[in-house]
């Protein structure tokens, strides 16, 4: 029986024999240590918290315990995102129950969009197939264990690309824009066509956004987020001589973390170049998901004539 979970449930999911496992990745929890009990204590919080909006499911059947899943919003509330799903990685039944009951309740709240990362070796990829998830995209992890000093400031030239601002809000649809040029049309179908949808359906948890001028629109965006000696960057760029830069300010910033990480897309070559360029080792491949619930029918109000 799949419900809504209750704190009681954390007995029942502790109780399990350690074969369960947590599939679901999200862009800020990819450089997290995964610990069952850190994320079982956290949902715990959450649940208790009255203003939080996150909606968590589970199989359970008295004090068996099969699944579960949860969903949080990206930057909006029409967009969804999957950051936790608890199951034995075999299961595929119980993957494909929760992922249709909870696109059943995206629908029922205006949700135009729920996005999934799997691991791209997966068999749960199939289960989300089945449950309506489609692939748009697949990304390397790629990683650096970072044992040198901070590194100054890159020289800036007129070929090059100019010292980097912080972004302002101003700046909102001049990184769209440049958004625009450097992912391919297949991707931003389902990221977003349009300013608004792009907007909704941005990752969470940047700590920190630079911009790079140029004569022309931006010339490069960098987003920044570190916790404790853990780093991890997010670019883009208008070329690839200044996504070079863009990535070495990046480096710049994080120059005190001893492990960074990048997410790079497997069409990108420019930028997985790059990275292996700066030492940077790919450590894992990851399939990005998407689907569109379907929204839940109004039914008519009829008002009879009046004679």
């Amino acid at each position: 029986m799949i419900r809504s979970f209750l704190p009681t449930d954390l007995l029942a999911i502790l109780l399990q024999d350690g074969s369960l496992s947590d599939m679901a990745r999200t862009w800020d929890g990819m450089c997290r240590t995964r610990s069952r009990l850190l994320t079982l204590s956290g949902l715990l919080v959450l649940s208790l918290n009255p203003r939080d909006r996150r909606r968590t499911w589970v199989w359970a059947n008295g004090f068996g315990f099969r699944g579960l899943a949860s969903v949080r919003k990206r930057c909006m509330d029409t967009s969804w995102e999957i950051d936790h799903l608890i199951l034995r990685e075999q299961d595929t039944a119980c993957c494909s129950s929760l992922l249709e009951r909870l696109s059943l309740t995206g629908g029922e709240n205006d949700v135009n969009r729920i996005f999934l990362r799997l691991p791209s070796d997966s068999c749960l990829i199939a289960a989300a197939d089945e449950a309506g998830f489609s692939c748009y995209m697949r990304e390397y992890l790629c990683w650096l264990q970072n044992n040198r000093q901070p590194a100054s400031a890159p020289a800036a030239n007129s070929d090059s690309i100019p010292f980097p601002r912080r972004k302002r809000p101003v700046d909102d649809y001049r990184v769209f824009e440049l958004y625009e040029k450097c992912l391919p049309v297949s991707v931003r179908r389902v990221t977003g066509m349009t300013f608004s949808e792009w907007q909704a359906n941005k990752e969470r948890g940047m700590k920190a956004e630079w911009v790079f001028d140029g004569e022309e629109g931006l010339a490069g965006w960098l987003g920044i987020r570190s916790s404790g000696r853990v780093g991890q960057i997010e670019v883009m760029a208008d070329s690839d001589e200044r996504l070079r830069r863009v990535v070495d300010y990046g480096l710049m910033f994080l120059g005190n973390c001893q492990q960074l990480f990048c997410l790079a897309s497997e069409t990108n070559s420019a930028l997985v170049q790059v990275l292996e360029q700066r030492g940077f080792s790919r450590v894992g491949m990851y399939a990005a998901l998407a689907k569109e619930p379907m929204a839940k029918q109004k039914a008519l109000c009829l008002m009879p004539a009046s004679a």
